[in-house]
């Protein structure tokens, strides 16, 4: 039996699938005609390209089941086929006719679906989702982001002045030092910084500033939406791992063990498909980067449950970068009052 899937181009969608699959040749009883059904599955965030993810971030996927008088079978799952699907870049749905074909040389039945493509947007592209709800970034039109990797001989334990010299200069475009001269300041023979040294910090260079207390990480939104930046002091065990070529989703390095504290800063959130995720820059890419190039620290995007544990099990806290001079109604902690804890 021979099985071809086609696709037709519809409203204009430049969209080309194809795929090849081989089977065994087997005799039918006789006068029993072929049977094509299918259905649309799934969608799936990249093609399976030689039984691995693709990395190109302009394809999509979506998965089939069809059957025959054989029975059923699912692809891209314990069968293969190739499913090609270059969508350009934009917000717009297409409509797509795929037709199943089924002839076993002496009669064809054949079949075809209207299916919905999501169009191909950077949430898909980093691997955050499919539809995007809501956003907001607090990003600035100037370079701000630092890489720990080279901050000097103690860069391993350097994420708390890196994370600090972030927020200075994301603060004020015109701030020079560097996290170099922040870890000088601070524990300058080495060792982690804590909460109440990125305080001081920013107080020495007038940068306003405040704590709040994390009942719920969620809180940090309210503070984005009044155009802040935060500084959290997480324990990254609790964070999701993920190390890919692409996605920009959970961390990308191993903590092997809880007390992984560490120092980011919050710049602002996606909510896709009903989750929330806070871009981070994180400062420890350690020179890792993505594909094309940029550092896997940069707009990093943690889920907000995974923040919440990682809060609750080592500061409860927040520091504010206040642009807006506005607390939005939320009270200010007495920083004199907690215990500070320290990130690497």
């Amino acid at each position: 039996m021979v099985i071809i899937l086609s696709m037709v181009k519809k409203a204009a969608a430049f969209i080309f699938i194809g795929f090849l699959l081989s089977c065994q040749e087997e005799e039918h009883v006789v006068n029993q005609p072929p049977i094509a059904a299918f259905d649309v599955v799934d969608g799936t965030d990249r093609i399976l390209l030689n039984g691995k993810l693709s990395t190109d971030i302009n394809s999509d996927a979506l998965t089939y089941r069809w059957s025959s008088a054989e029975g059923t079978v699912t692809f891209g799952n314990g069968n293969y086929a190739e499913t090609y699907f270059k969508i350009p870049e934009g917000p717009d749905e297409k409509l797509v006719d795929i037709t199943l074909t089924v002839n076993d040389g002496k009669s064809e039945d054949i079949k075809t679906q209207t299916v919905t493509v999501p169009g191909f947007s950077r949430v898909r592209a980093y691997g955050l989702g499919k539809n995007l709800h809501e956003e907001i970034s607090n990003d600035v039109p100037y370079e701000w982001y630092y890489d720990q990797a080279n901050t000097g001989e103690l860069s391993a334990v350097n994420c708390g002045p890196t994370a600090v010299t972030m927020a200075i200069k994301w603060f004020n475009e015109n701030f020079t030092h560097t996290p170099q001269e922040a870890r000088d300041i601070y524990h300058s023979s080495g060792g982690w910084w804590f909460t109440d040294d990125i305080i001081g910090y920013l107080n020495k260079y007038s940068v306003s500033n405040y704590v709040i207390a994390l009942d719920n990480v969620t809180a940090i939104s309210h503070e984005i939406d009044d155009g802040n930046i935060v500084i959290l002091c997480v324990d990254m065990y609790y964070v999701k791992y993920l190390n890919d070529p692409d996605y920009h989703i959970n961390k990308f390095y191993s903590t092997n063990d809880t007390g992984w504290g560490h120092f980011m800063v919050i710049k602002g959130y996606k909510n896709v498909d009903g989750r929330v995720y806070y871009e981070a820059y994180d400062p420890y890419s350690m020179n890792n980067s993505y594909l094309d190039g940029a550092l896997k620290g940069q707009d990093r995007y943690y889920l907000s449950s995974d923040l919440d544990k990682a809060t609750n099990f080592w500061w409860d806290y927040a520091i504010v970068v206040d642009k807006s001079e506005s607390t939005g109604g939320r009270k200010r902690v007495n920083v004199e009052d907690i215990v500070h804890r320290a990130g690497r």
